[in-house]
C-alpha cells in the first residue's frame, strides 16, 4: 500500500495513506473559512479521551473541522492534550459516504489504516486492532459521514454492528472521530460511562455573531452582521454562501433578496441538503405547516396530515436546529428552509392557507393558547373570531393576567379599521398605546367611547363599567393627573362596598390607591393598600400584576428609608420577571430602576450607573410615570457625576426635560429643574445654581397645585438649603432644613429626613450650634446604619468629612456607640474626604495606592494598639522607629478623638468601641 511520510524538523514522521484514493483524504474545500481554535481545542481534547462524535445537520462544518484537525495533526500544529510530540505515529481519513455494504466498509477501513493486507483474513477487524496496539505511537482515525453505514441491512454483522465493534474494541493506541447528520446509533451511554466519549453538536458548531463579523470583515460589511444572523441563524454553510455573495458586491435588489432569506443560492442549498433527504410523508407535512411560525405534531395530525413513521421522527430530531425542537413539543422551521418549502408548495392556494389558519385558531383556542389562537384567526382573515377569543380570555384584563406583552402581541394582529370598529378592541388598544408611552393617543381612543363625558352604550355593552373606569384611571397615572386625596377617598368608598370575594376588582382599586397615596405622601397608607393588592393578585395567580405591586412596595420602602426591605421586594419582583416575563424589557427595566434606588444608597454607584444606562431606553419608549422618571434621571445624574463627570450628569437632566415635553408632564419638568440646582451646587457653579433656583420658582408659581407635590417641595427645599450653605448662609440653610426635618419626621418620610439631617449637621456646625450638629449626626446615623445607607453621607464629600472629624474632636468617640463608630469609620474611610470623580473611575491599582482617611489614621490605630498592650512612650517609639515627641503628638490626637484625658481611659474607650480589633 503506497504511503506518504510527512516530516517536521527532527520529530518522528506522521504516516498517512491518502495516496490510496480520494476516499482516504479530506475533500477539497475552496471557500475562505475562518479559524475556530476553540472547536479545534475541543476536538483535540475529545481525541485525547479517545472517541469523538460530531453530529449536526448538513452544512454545520463537521467535515471542515475534522479536515482542519487532520491537517494540523499531520504538520504537528495541533497536539492532543497529555501527549508528547512523538506520541502520534499515524493519521488516517475515511470518507464513508457511498459505501454500500459492511464488507466494503471493513475493506476501506483497513486501507485507510494502512492494513490492507488483512482484508481477506478471518477476524480481520480484531487483527487490525491488535496491529494498531503494537505500533510505536498512537493512530488517529477520522471517519466522515457514517450515516450510510448505519443503514446497512447485512445479515452477517447486523445494523451498526461493524461500526459498534470498531468503537468498542479500539485499543488505547487508536483515537477515533466520526461525523454524522443523524443520531449515531452507537453505544454512546457505555462510552460515556467509561469516560472516553466527547460529543460536538450543532450548538457547538453553529456560528455566533463574532464569527459572522470575522467572515464579513474583509467585505466591509460588518453592519450586516445582525441582519445576516437573522437570516442564517448561525447555519455555517448558509453564512459562508451569504458572505461569498456579499464579497461579489451585489446590487441593491440582490442584497435585499439575500437579507430576506429568499436568495436562490440559500434556498437551493436547503433543498439539496435537507429537503431532498425527507420522506414523502414528512415532506408533505412540512410543506403544509409552512404558514405556521411554530407547530406541533399533534396539531399537524389534527389538520389532516398523515402520522409520521419512526424514521421520520428520528429525522426531525436529527435536523435540530434547522427544524428546531422547542419546549413542550413545539417545532419551528429555519426561515430559509421554510422559504424553500413554500416555493415547492405552490399547490397551496391562499384560500387553503386561510383555512389552515382558521383550523389552527380553533385548535389553539380549545387548548388555551391565547396568543397563537388570535394570531391564526387574524391571519385567516376572521377578525370576528379573534375578537371573540380575546373577549372570552378576559378582554383588556389580559394585560394584568398574562402580561402587557401578550395583549400587545394580540392587538398587533388587527388592522386599524378593525380596532376602531370594536369598542372592546378599542379599549385594549388604548391600554397598549398608553403602555408604549403614548398616553395621549390612548386617552383619545378612550374619549371616542364616551358621550358627553360618560361611557357610551356600545362601550358598556362590550366592556364592564368597572374595567372602563380602571383603564381611565390607569391612563391618569401615565398623564399624572386626577390623583388627589379626594380621588383616593372615592376609591376607598368603592372598595369598602365590594364583597371580599371580589378579589380582582379589589386588587385593581388598591393598586391605583397605592400610586395615589405615594404621590400625596401618605406612605403608610400606600404600603397598606399595596400589601392588600399583592395578596389579592396572589389569589388570582397573576405574576405580572404581582410584579408591579412588589415594585410599588420597593419604591415606598425606599421613601420610608427602609432600603433593605426595598431590595427584598425588588429582588422578588426580579425573580418573577425572569421566570415568567423574561422577554418584557420594559417591565424588567422598571424593576431594575426600583432596585437601583436602594442599591445607590448602599454605595453601588457604578452598578447603578451601568444598570440605569441600559434601562433608560425601554423606560423612555415604554411604560413609566412621573415618579419613576424622577428617580431614573436623578439617580442617573448623581451616579454619572461620580463616574463620568458633570457633563454626563447634566445630559441626564437634559433628557429628563426632553421626556417631560414629549410626554406633556409638567411635574417632571419642574423636578428636572430642581435636580439641576442640586447638580450645579455640587459642581461648584453657584451663579448658575442661583439662576436655576429662580427658574424652578417660576415653574412652581406657574403650575397648578396638583403639580407641586410633597416630593417637589422637599427636593426644592433641600436644593435651596444646599445653595445657601455653599454661599455661606448657614443659618438660612438650617432654617429650611429644620422645617423639612419636622415635617418628614411627622409623616414618616425617612429618606428625605436623612438627607436633610445630614446637611443639617454641616449647617448647624457652621452656624456655631455644635450641640445641635451632634444631635443631628446621632439621629441620621441611627436611621442610616440599619440599612447600610453610606452613600447619602459619601455624596456630601469633603465638607461633611471635615465636619465629622471636628465633631469627633469636640465630643470624642466615647459618646457614640460601637456600632455608630464603626459606621462613621466606614463612611469616612470609604468615600468621605476623597476627591469627587469627574472624568473616570480609578483603576484597582490606583485605588489601592491611595490612602483612605478614616476617623483615626493608620498610625494612630497602631499607637493605640501598643498603648492597649501596656507599652510606654519610649517602647512605642522604639517599636515604630519614631521619636518620643512624635508618640506624644499621636497620643494627644488620640485622646482628643476619643474624648479622654488619660491613657487608661483611652484604653478603656478603645476596647469598648473595638477600635483596635482586626477586621
Amino acid at each position: 500500500m503506497p504511503s506518504r511520510v510527512l516530516r517536521e524538523k527532527s520529530l518522528h514522521p506522521v504516516r498517512t495513506f491518502a495516496a490510496a484514493g480520494l476516499r482516504f483524504g479530506p475533500p477539497r474545500m475552496l471557500f475562505s473559512g475562518i479559524e475556530r481554535p476553540y472547536l479545534l481545542s475541543k476536538l483535540a481534547s475529545g481525541l485525547a479521551r479517545q472517541i469523538v462524535v460530531l453530529r449536526a445537520p448538513p452544512g454545520f462544518g463537521k467535515t471542515a473541522l475534522m479536515k482542519a484537525a487532520y491537517e494540523r495533526l499531520m504538520d504537528r500544529r495541533l497536539m492532543l492534550p497529555g501527549m508528547s510530540d512523538t506520541a502520534l505515529s499515524h493519521c488516517s481519513w475515511l470518507t464513508a459516504s457511498g459505501i454500500a455494504s459492511p464488507e466494503r466498509f471493513l475493506g476501506e477501513l483497513l486501507k485507510s489504516l494502512g492494513l490492507a493486507a488483512l482484508v481477506d483474513k478471518q477476524d480481520a477487524l480484531t487483527q487490525a486492532m491488535e496491529a494498531i496496539a503494537r505500533r510505536d505511537g498512537d493512530t488517529v482515525l477520522f471517519i466522515d459521514n457514517i450515516d450510510e453505514i448505519e443503514t446497512s441491512d447485512s445479515q452477517t454483522v447486523g445494523r451498526n454492528g461493524l461500526l459498534e465493534e470498531l468503537i468498542l474494541s479500539a485499543p488505547d493506541r487508536l483515537r477515533i472521530a466520526v461525523s454524522s447528520c443523524s443520531p449515531a446509533r452507537l453505544p454512546l451511554a457505555r462510552l460515556k460511562a467509561r469516560g472516553v466519549l466527547a460529543e460536538l453538536t450543532a450548538k457547538d458548531l453553529e456560528f455566533g455573531r463574532s464569527e459572522v463579523r470575522r467572515l464579513l470583515a474583509g467585505n466591509a460589511m460588518t453592519a450586516l452582521v445582525d441582519p445576516l444572523m437573522e437570516v442564517t441563524r448561525g447555519w455555517p454553510a448558509l453564512t459562508q454562501l451569504a458572505s461569498g455573495i456579499l464579497a461579489n458586491e451585489p446590487n441593491e435588489e440582490e442584497r435585499r433578496v439575500l437579507l430576506a432569506g429568499t436568495h436562490p443560492d440559500l434556498t437551493d442549498y436547503a433543498r439539496e441538503t435537507v429537503v431532498n433527504r425527507l420522506s414523502p410523508a414528512l415532506l408533505t407535512m412540512l410543506r403544509g405547516v409552512t404558514p405556521f411560525q411554530e407547530f406541533r405534531l399533534d396539531l399537524a395530525s389534527d389538520l389532516g396530515f398523515n402520522k409520521l413513521s419512526e424514521e421520520d421522527l428520528t429525522m426531525i430530531e436529527s435536523m435540530h436546529p434547522v427544524i428546531e425542537n422547542g419546549q413542550n413539543g413545539w417545532l419551528s422551521l429555519h426561515p430559509v428552509l421554510r422559504t424553500s418549502l413554500e416555493r415547492d408548495a405552490v399547490f397551496v392556494s391562499d384560500a387553503e392557507k386561510k383555512g389552515l389558519h382558521r383550523q389552527a385558531a380553533l385548535w389553539f383556542a380549545t387548548r388555551a393558547h391565547l396568543e397563537r389562537a388570535v394570531s391564526h384567526a387574524a391571519q385567516s382573515g376572521d377578525f370576528r373570531m379573534a375578537e371573540e377569543i380575546i373577549g372570552k380570555a378576559g378582554g383588556v384584563d389580559i394585560f394584568l393576567r398574562a402580561g402587557h406583552q401578550v395583549l400587545e402581541h394580540l392587538i398587533d394582529n388587527f388592522p386599524p379599521d378593525v380596532l376602531h370598529a370594536s369598542p372592546g378592541l378599542m379599549v385594549c388598544y388604548a391600554v397598549v398605546l398608553s403602555k408604549r408611552g403614548n398616553a395621549t393617543a390612548g386617552r383619545e381612543r378612550l374619549d371616542t367611547l364616551k358621550t358627553n363625558g360618560e361611557w357610551s352604550p356600545a362601550a358598556l355593552a362590550a366592556v364592564d363599567r368597572g374595567v372602563l373606569d380602571h383603564i381611565d384611571s390607569l391612563i391618569d397615572v401615565y398623564e399624572d393627573r386626577r390623583m388627589t386625596r379626594e380621588h383616593a377617598v372615592r376609591l376607598e368608598h368603592t372598595a369598602a362596598a365590594l364583597p371580599p370575594h371580589a378579589t380582582w376588582e379589589l386588587a385593581w382599586l388598591f393598586n391605583h390607591l397605592c400610586i395615589i397615596y405615594t404621590r400625596t405622601g401618605d406612605l403608610e397608607e400606600a404600603r397598606r393598600v399595596a400589601l392588600r393588592a399583592l395578596g389579592y393578585y396572589r389569589e388570582e395567580k397573576t405574576p405580572y400584576a404581582q410584579v408591579f405591586m412588589l415594585i410599588h412596595l420597593g419604591l415606598v420602602s425606599t421613601l420610608k428609608g427602609e432600603f433593605s426591605a426595598a431590595l427584598q421586594f425588588c429582588r422578588e419582583a426580579e425573580e418573577l420577571v425572569e421566570r415568567v416575563h423574561w422577554t418584557d424589557r420594559n417591565l424588567l427595566a422598571i424593576v431594575r430602576l426600583a432596585m437601583a434606588d436602594a442599591l445607590y444608597q448602599q454605595g453601588e454607584v457604578l452598578q447603578v450607573e451601568r444598570s440605569l444606562t441600559e434601562c433608560m431606553e425601554p423606560l423612555i419608549r415604554g411604560e413609566s410615570w412621573v415618579d419613576l422618571f424622577t428617580r431614573l434621571f436623578w439617580l442617573l445624574a448623581r451616579s454619572r457625576l461620580q463616574v463620568s463627570g458633570f457633563d454626563a450628569a447634566a445630559s441626564a437632566l437634559d433628557k429628563a426635560e426632553e421626556v417631560a415635553v414629549e410626554r406633556n408632564l409638567p411635574r417632571l419638568k419642574t423636578a428636572a429643574a430642581i435636580m439641576r440646582i442640586d447638580l450645579l451646587v455640587r459642581a461648584g457653579m453657584l451663579e448658575s445654581a442661583t439662576q436655576a433656583i429662580e427658574r424652578a420658582k417660576s415653574l412652581r408659581d406657574a403650575s397648578v397645585p396638583d403639580n407641586w407635590t410633597w416630593r417637589e417641595a422637599y427636593d426644592f427645599d433641600l436644593a435651596a438649603a444646599r445653595l445657601a450653605l455653599a454661599q455661606g448662609q448657614a443659618p438660612e440653610a438650617l432654617r429650611l432644613l429644620e422645617a423639612l426635618i419636622v415635617s418628614a419626621r411627622a409623616l414618616g418620610h425617612a429618606y428625605h429626613r436623612m438627607l436633610a439631617e445630614i446637611m443639617a449637621v454641616q449647617a448647624a456646625w457652621k452656624a456655631g450650634r455644635q450641640q445641635q450638629a451632634f444631635a443631628y449626626l446621632q439621629s441620621t446615623i441611627a436611621l442610616a446604619r440599619t440599612h447600610e445607607a453610606t452613600q447619602l453621607f459619601t455624596d456630601e464629600g469633603q465638607e461633611l468629612a471635615a465636619t465629622l472629624r471636628a465633631i469627633v474632636r469636640r465630643f470624642g468617640l466615647k459618646v457614640f456607640s460601637p456600632d455608630a463608630v464603626l459606621f462613621m469609620s466606614r463612611i469616612v474611610g470609604h468615600g468621605l474626604g476623597r476627591q469627587q470623580r469627574t472624568t473616570r473611575l480609578k483603576t484597582t491599582d490606583e485605588e489601592s495606592a491611595s490612602p483612605t482617611p478614616g476617623l483615626m489614621s493608620a498610625r494612630e490605630v497602631t499607637v493605640l494598639k501598643l498603648l492597649s498592650d501596656g507599652r510606654s512612650n519610649k517602647e512605642i517609639a522604639r517599636e515604630l522607629h519614631i521619636s518620643e515627641t512624635t508618640v506624644k503628638f499621636h497620643l494627644k490626637n488620640i485622646f482628643a478623638k476619643l474624648g479622654v484625658s488619660r491613657r487608661g481611659m483611652a484604653v478603656s474607650v478603645s476596647a469598648h468601641l473595638k477600635l483596635t480589633e482586626s477586621n
